[in-house]
């Protein structure tokens, strides 16, 4: 545990209190993992955590939680708890502070996630989570049926989860999920789309799929969930896991068989951010047009200013990975197509490198010089773009003076 866990966990057992990490930070650190947050779980009240503590927040109080200040970091103390009713599918309408910390980890979602931990007792794993652990088993706690009727996000972070860990689900916690999937419409879209990309993100992306096979896209997110049941599907699995793990690569590869156009109203409704779906819908609409390159600078260097280096350098990335799907799916030598790409890209390198004029803010000619010449309205934009052009075909003319001398000379 870090220096000020430890320190917050003793203080509160010198106050008379048990207290233990708990949940991902346990799980994490027994798979030999960097723990993104700790958790500590403890039998103090809130009020009696704010006594102890000079200075804390209160994040949930209302919950049970409270998070402690040490040297500038914040960590979530939260008392031992029952939860009620969860009306909302969400949320329990009332929690009951307990001593007990047994009553604490049985409303948790997975039995890997309810291991507690404190230097003093070891390990307290009260629902055989390290047994789990062992078996690489995604299995809720307790009866499946209630922890997702508590919260249906559950069912996906089952999946999510098999796609991180590299994981099984249980049997009887994966049946449960096919039964119950309809709930998961009653779960905001920014949460599931949370857990989503979580699940593309990780070394299993291909996981994916059994949103599909378990029923929990099939009204929600009717467009993924037909990909994820075409013809190509497989194709979409295979690049998934070639395409570096960025949400823009990731999601272009998902959503690639729906279309530009169906890809932005998925997107839409997943509430992803304007800029990833802007790329995303782009790299998708223009994907296959680097195939068609010239292989000369030229053609490279206009396609960098039709396009932008940002959505080439996808492009690239893009073209690389459905090139490794191809052949890992058809069994076929896709050799034409590496080198064609493979000269391309070094091409692109080299003008970047160089710094060549692929855009009119590096013209060296603006809209002002040409107003001063007498141009005015479409004409002004119409001349730059044939001095653009000019400069495409040879960087070393983007001068003002010899691009003015070629207005003057008619050239």
């Amino acid at each position: 545990m870090p220096k000020d866990v430890a320190s917050i966990i003793s203080r509160l057992q010198h106050a008379g209190h048990e207290a233990f990490v708990v949940g991902g930070c346990v799980r994490d650190t027994l798979l030999g993992r960097e723990p993104e947050d700790w958790d500590i779980t403890t039998s103090a009240k809130p009020e009696e955590v704010k006594i102890i503590f000079i200075k804390t927040i209160d994040t949930g109080i209302k919950h049970g939680t409270v998070t402690v200040l040490v040297n500038g970091n914040g960590y979530e103390v939260t008392t031992y708890r029952i939860d009620g009713d969860y009306a909302d599918g969400r949320h329990p309408d009332n929690v009951k502070f307990t001593r007990s910390l047994r009553e604490d980890l049985k409303r948790r979602d997975f039995t890997i996630n309810a291991i507690a931990y404190n230097d003093d007792k070891g390990i307290r794993d009260d629902f055989d989570g390290i047994p789990d652990l062992q078996r690489h088993i995604i299995r809720a706690v307790g009866d499946p049926f209630e922890r997702f009727s508590e919260d249906a996000l559950r069912m996906m972070r089952a999946i999510r989860f098999s796609a991180q860990l590299g994981f099984n689900i249980d049997i009887n916690t994966y049946q449960a999920i096919k039964v119950m999937a309809d709930g998961i419409k009653n779960v905001s879209m920014e949460r599931i789309q949370a857990e989503l990309a979580k699940t593309i993100l990780s070394d299993h992306p291909e996981c994916v799929s059994e949103y599909r096979m378990t029923g929990l896209f099939s009204e929600i997110l009717p467009g993924i969930n037909a990909v994820l049941g075409s013809k190509d599907a497989e194709k979409v699995r295979s690049m998934l896991r070639y395409m570096p793990s960025t949400p823009v690569m990731r999601y272009a590869a998902l959503l690639s068989p729906l279309g530009s156009g169906k890809a932005r109203e998925t997107m839409k409704t997943l509430k992803i951010d304007n800029n990833t779906t802007d790329m995303v819908t782009r790299i998708i609409r223009y994907s296959g047009e680097e195939e068609k390159l010239g292989e000369n600078e030229f053609a490279v260097r206009e396609a960098m200013y039709k396009y932008g280096p940002a959505l080439m350098e996808n492009l690239f990335v893009f073209s690389e990975a459905e090139i490794f799907t191809k052949e890992e799916v058809t069994g076929l030598n896709m050799r034409g197509s590496r080198n064609h790409l493979k000269t391309i890209r070094r091409y692109y390198d080299e003008i970047i490198e160089r710094g060549d004029c692929i855009s009119l803010r590096k013209l060296d000619v603006t809209g002002d010089d040409l107003l001063e010449r007498g141009y005015s309205g479409k004409k002004i934009g119409e001349t730059l773009e044939w001095l653009m052009h000019i400069v495409l075909e040879n960087p070393k003319l983007n001068d003002k003076e010899t691009l003015l001398d070629m207005l003057d000379t008619g050239f």
